[in-house]
Order: C-alpha cells, then structure tokens, then sequence
C-alpha cells in the first residue's frame, strides 16, 4: 500500500487529463484517482453504468457509498469530501493533483490532513509520446481539417471580383463577409463528425494579429490566414492547420512574405527529426527571415516580423508539449508537432503557413498534406 495518491477532480469535456484518464466525455466534474498503479473512477448513478462498460479506469466505483462516509467522517458533502473519504480509506495522507486543481479543493483537503503537491504539466507525462491509435485519431482530425480548407478554397474560387475588390458568390446575399466564410468551414466540418474553435478567417491587416479570427468583408488582391483547428467529436483529439490564400493578385510585397514563409516551413519541416532540440528549428527559422529581410521586432508600438513560435504539440489539447520555440525541449518519436512560420506587419496583414507532423527516427510523416497555393483565381 501507498501512502501517496493522484487525484483529479473535473469534467472529461475540457479537462484533457480527466479525458485520457477516463476515455470517455463525462459533461459534469467527477473523481479519479491513482493509487498504487491503479486508476480508479468515482461515478454518479447517472453516470456509473456507462462508466462501467466503457471508461479506461481500472476500477469503476459507484460514488455513493463514498458520499455517505465523507457525511460519516464529518467531511460533509461535496467532491472533495467523497474523494477525502475514498483516500482516508486506503490509507492515503498525500496527494499529487494537477496545476489547475481548482483552489477550494485544495483548502478542504488540507483542512482535513491531506498534503497536496501541484504537478508541473500533464499528470500524465507520456501523453507527449502519441500511441499508434492516437496517431490515427490525429490523421482522422488532419484529414476532417483538409476536407474544409479544400472547401473553403473551392468557395473563394466561386466568387466573383467586384468594383473596389469586394467579393461576391452565388450563395451568400451582399457582399462576402468573413462569418459567410467561416460558416462554409464550420459546416463542412460538423458534418463529418468535428467541432470548430474560433476558426480564423482573417483577411488584410487582419492578419496583422495572428489570433485575430476576422470580421468583416473580404476583399480581393489582400492576404487572408485561414486556420482551421477542430476537434473530432468522438475521441476529442484535434487538428490543426493554416494556409493563407489571396483571392485575385498577391502584390510583389505579399508575394516575397509568402515565399519567405514558404521557404521557412520547407526548412523547420527538414530538421524534423528525433533527437534534434526544438529550439534549434526555431533558431534557424528566425535566422531565415532574417537574411531574407524580414526583422522581428517592435516597430511603433505593435510587434512585426515573425511574433511567435514556430510550433506546438496537438492531441487532446490544441496547444500542448512540445513547443517548438526557444524552450530547450528535445523531439522524439512519437511526438505530433506543428510547424507555423509567420509573417506579420500592421500595414499589410499576415502570412502563415502551418502543417501537422508525426516526428518519427529519421523524419517526419506529414498529416496535413494540402498544398500550398498563394493565388486563388
């Protein structure tokens, strides 16, 4: 017996550790705990049955009985009495909880004799190291991501370029707006079974600010940044991917940024490897843009150039480990990272460019695998 415990205490809907713990979407906080190697679930009597047959735990308990000894002990109700309950009965004095673990859970725990330690990351480290069926949950999500960037693609091509550079389509009354955009991505993919976050359409000077999800009209002849993340709606892993698309005429300026990203990417996907320290690919990145004329820095007050990292690891969290940035982290098998360089200057707008890629011993497998084309006619 072990006298040290892991305990969370969340939902599966938005918590990705519960999610990985549980294996199921469970809409309303509940209680798992590790003791001893083994994970145990405490459910409701709505939820324990399904729990039973389906949840990834090794032990599934229905949380009652749990309940009606915390009242016992004089802990009261609450989840944090019933998990104080379920710990003091198999002999647990100390817990390892996650960085998030909500404060008055905390307080209770501790005022009931328990000592708490906040763990640093994921309470599930190997989470990084993606197993062959997560893999395919993530090239499933790649793929539903594909499907609606080729969607959205089709749509600028439908349009029609009117007087002032505003856009016009069969479908849409008035002229095109980022929403009638964006709407055509998000249908594409809740119906193959994702659920869109914020799906970026950001045309012009938009693009300037990289999370800037773009309001307004489109119009010709200026950059727009599509970046289109879901999450499957089954085993909640997500995708991730950017292109950036000018309908009509890029200007030379736009033209060069985007040859340059374009050239960056090439470069950050060709260090890809295990074993090569992320901070490396994004170094050389940095330095590309640098000899091509590109600087990054402040310049009146806004940022320019290259303003952020060039990548982050995907899987049940849209932004997870690694990060390809100046954080000294080493690539390994396993590992889903993405690759984004970016150009951005307030003037113009943006430009990035962002596949998703399986590191593997001597490479990479690309998931995204969309071409990259500037000029939609």
């Amino acid at each position: 017996m072990t006298d040290r415990a892991k305990l969370i205490i969340a939902d599966s809907e938005h918590h990705a550790d519960m999610l990985y713990a549980a294996g199921i979407f469970v809409p309303d906080p509940f209680i798992a705990a590790a003791i001893g190697g083994e994970w145990h679930g405490l459910f409701s009597t709505l939820e324990v049955d399904r729990a039973r047959k389906h949840a990834r735990f090794d032990q599934v308990h229905l949380d009652q009985p749990w309940r009606q000894q915390a009242q016992t002990l004089g802990f009261g109700e609450g989840l944090a009495a019933t998990a104080a309950a379920f710990l003091r009965h198999h002999g647990i004095r100390s817990i390892d909880v996650p960085g998030d673990f909500p404060l008055r859970y905390a307080d209770q725990l501790r005022q009931w004799g328990f000592e708490l330690r906040a763990l640093n990351g994921s309470m599930f480290p190997e989470r990084e190291i993606k197993q062959p069926w997560e893999i395919e949950q993530l090239r499933k999500a790649e793929r539903l991501t594909r499907q609606a960037m080729a969607e959205a693609r089709r749509f600028l091509a439908e349009c029609t370029i009117e007087a002032h550079g505003f856009l016009r389509h069969c479908c849409v009354r008035g002229r095109v707006r980022a929403d009638d955009l964006r709407r055509v991505i998000e249908c594409a993919l809740v119906a193959r079974g994702a659920m869109p976050a914020h799906t970026i359409v950001a045309c012009g000077r938009q693009g300037a600010d990289p999370h800037n999800i773009g309001r307004g009209l489109l119009r010709a002849h200026e950059p727009i940044i599509i970046d289109i993340f879901p999450r499957l709606l089954a085993s909640g892993y997500w995708g991730d991917m950017t292109r950036t698309f000018v309908k009509g005429s890029a200007s030379e300026r736009v033209q060069r940024m985007y040859q340059a990203v374009r050239a960056a990417q090439a470069l950050g996907l060709s260090m890809v490897r295990a074993g090569v320290n992320a901070r490396e690919i994004h170094a050389a990145i940095l330095d590309h843009f640098r000899a091509a004329g590109f600087t990054t820095g402040s310049r009146r007050g806004r940022q320019v150039g290259f303003i952020h990292g060039t990548g982050h690891g995907v899987g049940l969290e849209i932004h997870e480990a690694p990060r390809v940035s100046r954080c000294d982290q080493t690539l390994r098998t396993g590992h889903v990272i993405t690759i984004e360089p970016g150009l951005y200057y307030p003037d113009v707008g943006g430009v990035r460019l962002e596949d998703l890629v399986v590191v593997t011993e001597d490479g990479h497998e690309n998931l995204t695998r969309y071409p990259c084309r500037l000029e939609v006619p």
